[in-house]
């Protein structure tokens, strides 16, 4: 028979991981570095403990870094026609859509149509079984 190793130690206490979301846990790593708070601060606020507030900013730093790291040029010369063709083409694609839209309708008015007065079902009962023959 095997002995249980029972983890000890600072680092494997086992204990609980933090069930929040990806989302707060980057705000809160973002708070601690872009505001004048310190870390132990941010943790009472949120009623962290210290080391969740310095784990997730070592977790994010290198995503919060790149998004100061991007740099927006002006429009090129073809940048500035392809806007305008891709915003054409928008419109057209919501006009296309409404007349869908409308022409789906139109047909699910005349399938209730046809069941009221012609006593026609049209829709297909995908819960209904085949007889028995």
């Amino acid at each position: 028979m095997e002995k249980q190793i029972l983890k000890r130690g600072k680092r494997n206490l086992g204990g609980r991981p933090f069930k929040g979301d990806v989302a707060f846990r980057r705000m809160v790593a973002l708070q601690y570095i872009e505001g004048d708070q310190s870390a132990s601060e941010v943790a009472k606020e949120y009623k962290l403990t210290i080391h969740q507030v310095r784990s997730w900013v070592q977790f994010f730093s290198k995503e919060l870094a790149q998004k100061d790291a991007i740099v927006v040029t002006d429009m090129q010369e073809q940048e500035p026609e392809d806007l305008e063709q891709l915003k054409k083409q928008n419109e057209e694609l919501k006009k296309s859509l409404e007349y869908e839209r409308i022409k789906n309708f139109a047909l699910e008015t005349m399938i209730d149509l046809a069941k009221e007065e012609l006593g026609v079902d049209l829709r297909k009962n995908s819960g209904a079984k085949q007889p028995k023959e």
